[in-house]
């Protein structure tokens, strides 16, 4: 398939790989998985309590909710979606990044998606990955109830995950204008022409953005750029593809709702 991507940065920031040897990033983000447990204990010890009011939250832990559970006819809305072990405190970080956001100046609702991410790593990666399918079948019927509305994804940590597959199912019948992660445990070379998300990126979003810090010890694509610069990879993602650096504002894995300067730069790309 011809290119449609541009070229990707991080090819220079990759481990050669004429002798076929895989990236320094991804056998890091393979060693990852194993700390990956404790992301929620980091979040839930680096957060301040959220006044919650106002966030309305769509949860897919027993099924899909109605179209109705989010608020309707709004100019736009932000759908913020957690990250492992997150669920309980779905509302309270997505109020967290409703707050930072305020204070930057956007005033737009925000949702917040609630998955099931019980278990193991693994087996809330499957689930993850599950929800994608569940939250854009849900986004399609909301799509039709709110055909004015701007939609706007953002998905942390293993949400990244979840906001990558949804963007998979969508599978180009309409497009959200911003599917954006921080902090993303989605593999490095999910945004790649030979990774498996390209398509998905290129036909169903306006915009997609990882918003990464070199600071994150826990996440994988959301640790740095795209990493292109793998075995078969000819270092291209698709044009409507960035990846920002927030490295200067965000200390950890937990700090990106948080941090004014990564939240600024969120919203200037809305």
């Amino acid at each position: 398939m011809p290119s449609k991507g541009h070229s990707n940065s991080t090819a220079r920031h990759s481990v050669p790989t004429s002798d076929g040897s895989v990236s320094r990033r991804r056998l890091l983000g393979t060693a990852a998985t194993a700390i990956v447990a404790g992301a929620g204990v980091s979040a839930a010890s680096g957060s301040v309590a959220a006044d919650t009011g106002g966030i309305a939250e769509l949860d897919f832990r027993d099924g899909v909710p109605d179209v109705t559970d989010a608020p309707q006819d709004e100019a736009e809305i932000v759908f913020k979606i957690h990250g492992y072990t997150s669920s309980s405190a779905s509302v309270e970080r997505a109020a967290t990044f409703r707050d930072t956001a305020r204070a930057v100046g956007y005033d737009e609702p925000v949702a917040a998606v609630t998955w099931d991410d019980g278990g193991l790593p693994t087996t809330a990666i499957q689930s993850a990955r599950d929800t994608g399918d569940l939250f854009a079948a849900w986004l399609a019927d909301y799509v039709d109830a709110n055909p004015s509305t701007t939609i706007r994804i953002l998905g942390h940590s293993m949400g990244g995950i979840v906001q990558m597959e949804t963007l998979a199912a969508i599978n180009g019948e309409f497009t959200v204008a911003t599917a954006d992660s921080i902090g993303s445990y989605e593999a490095s070379d999910a945004p790649c022409e030979d990774g498996d998300f390209f398509d998905a990126i290129r036909t169903s979003a306006e915009a997609v953005h990882n918003y990464y810090s070199t600071n994150d010890a826990v996440a994988r694509l959301g640790s740095g750029p795209a990493d292109c610069g793998g075995w078969f990879s000819d270092g291209t993602t698709p044009d409507n593809y960035a990846d920002v650096d927030v490295s200067d504002s965000v200390s950890d894995h937990s700090a990106y709702r948080e941090a004014t300067g990564c939240v600024a730069a969120i919203v200037d790309n809305y």
